[in-house]
């Protein structure tokens, strides 16, 4: 199994509950910076009421003790003979007339007295939430106007903050949408500082899913960010250590595969060598045993040595056969195209009734040692089981260019497998298990046999020794 295999398998799991358990990084900076903007605007529009409240006490106040002095410094003493009312209609109407403050003078009957004031503009209308909680406690005073020995009236000066509130109502209602502009803008940059952060992270989660599968030949593209500089060179670092252990891995797997079939080899030599002729020699002991029981006229015994020459003659038959599936027919060195010509030419002589054809380009690519031998025993082993288990009339080897690789592909119109092996159709035998085993150790690829259109195929894609990159 590959190193990315390990890495597939180790962190398929923790990122599934990662995404299922995770907090979308956008979701919280939207809601940080929401809550920090909120907290910040309802700050500054307490500290904006706490200052708009002591400016409108500071205010009123400083008006009233001035109107409250100006009106006992200019009203004439109890014993002038001046006309005491109209001196103080005419405070009254220069109190009124100011900002911040209101007069009022009744006579002695408690009835007011009409001022002469100019025309002046209704103050703007403030919202009572507002106006109650800046308005400072109001203040009154009242001054008797007198002459002795009678009381003419009383002059009431009040404090009035209106003008003060709207003029604060006015900086708040400026203030405030100013703030939340620029909470907005605020939160605006927030989260497109967010968005370019998570699509720099979703470069190197491609990367990581690229490695995940297996493509370890495109590094992670570098993010622009001073921050994820570190997390990027150390992907690609990992992703080029990861290439480099699977290029041994695959080496040393294609060379196992190679000792492998060379010790295959060197037992169907031992075989050949070593029991072929104690079975020939066997077999020719029979004979003469045989014919020297012919010439004594005894049929039991004849029939016994008949009887070890078919047993003799099927065991020869057998180790033939097994010999013949441990080596490879071709001479080393041969191109694929020429093991495989050769060996469809040893099936035509073993089924004559079947036509086998070899589609395969001139410019095919070679597929290195451990890939010939590979690619030679699918095809060995697929025309054989069609051979075996199908009867087809036709069976078709080909060879293409696929990808960075060559697929090999075995058709037959046979009937498929037996009815009772049609089920396990997707399941992998012994023969299989070591076609996709072998196809696995080279970085390639094994699809099991399925039916289609009538015909039944079978393929298998291994990838060039220059290219040791995932197969496509």
């Amino acid at each position: 199994m590959d190193a990315t295999s390990h890495i597939a398998a180790a962190d398929d799991a923790p990122a599934r509950r990662g995404r299922s358990h995770g907090v979308a990084l956008r979701l919280l900076a939207l809601g940080g910076s929401a809550l920090a903007w909120l907290a910040m605007c309802a700050i500054v529009a307490s500290v904006l009421i706490l200052n708009a409240r002591g400016s409108v006490s500071d205010e009123t106040g400083s008006a009233f003790r001035l109107a409250n002095a100006f009106a006992t410094l200019h009203l004439p003493t109890s014993f002038e003979r001046r006309d005491m009312m109209e001196q103080a209609a005419r405070i009254a109407a220069e109190i009124e007339a100011q900002r911040h403050l209101s007069a009022e003078l009744r006579d002695a009957s408690g009835q007011p007295v009409a001022l002469a004031l100019p025309p002046r503009l209704p103050p703007e209308r403030v919202p009572e939430w507002f106006a109650a909680l800046i308005r400072p406690e109001p203040q009154r005073e009242l001054i008797a106007i007198a002459q002795y020995p009678n009381v003419l009236g009383v002059l009431e000066i009040r404090s009035d903050p209106r003008d003060e509130i709207a003029e604060a109502w006015a900086d708040f209602r400026l203030i405030l949408p100013l703030l939340a502009a620029m909470a907005l803008a605020a939160i605006g940059v927030t989260m497109a500082i967010t968005g370019l952060v998570l699509r720099r992270l979703g470069l190197l989660g491609a990367a990581l899913g690229r490695m995940r599968a297996g493509d370890l030949d495109h590094p992670a593209p570098q993010t622009g960010l001073a921050e994820l500089a570190t997390l990027t060179e150390g992907v690609n670092a990992l992703a080029a250590h990861l290439a480099a252990e699977r290029a041994e891995n695959r080496r040393l797997q294609g060379r196992m595969l190679t000792l492998a079939e060379a010790e295959r080899a060197r037992i169907a030599s031992d075989l050949h060598d070593g029991i072929g002729p104690q079975l020939f020699a066997l077999q020719a002991a029979v004979g003469q045993a045989g014919r020297a029981a012919d010439t004594a006229r005894d049929p039991a015994l004849a029939e016994a040595l008949a009887a070890v020459s078919r047993h003799a003659q099927a065991i020869r038959q057998s180790a033939r056969a097994a010999i013949d599936d441990l080596r490879l027919a071709p001479a080393e060195g041969a191109s694929l195209a020429e093991m495989l010509q050769e060996l469809l030419i040893e099936f035509s002589e073993i089924a004559p009734d079947t036509a086998i054809t070899l589609d395969c380009p001139p410019d095919l690519p070679e597929p290195g040692e451990a890939g010939r031998i590979a690619l030679y025993r699918f095809v060995r082993e697929s025309v054989l089981n069609a051979l075996r288990h199908a009867a087809p009339a036709r069976v078709r080897v080909r060879l293409a260019r696929e990808g960075r690789g060559i697929t090999a592909q075995v058709a037959d119109d046979g009937g498929g497998p037996p009815a009772q092996d049609r089920a396990r159709l997707g399941q992998a035998g012994l023969g299989q298990t070591g076609m996709r085993d072998r196809a696995g150790a080279l970085g390639g690829r094994y699809r099991p046999p399925r039916r289609e259109g009538g015909w039944t195929l079978t393929e298998c894609h291994l990838p060039c020794p220059t290219d040791q990159g995932p197969a496509r």
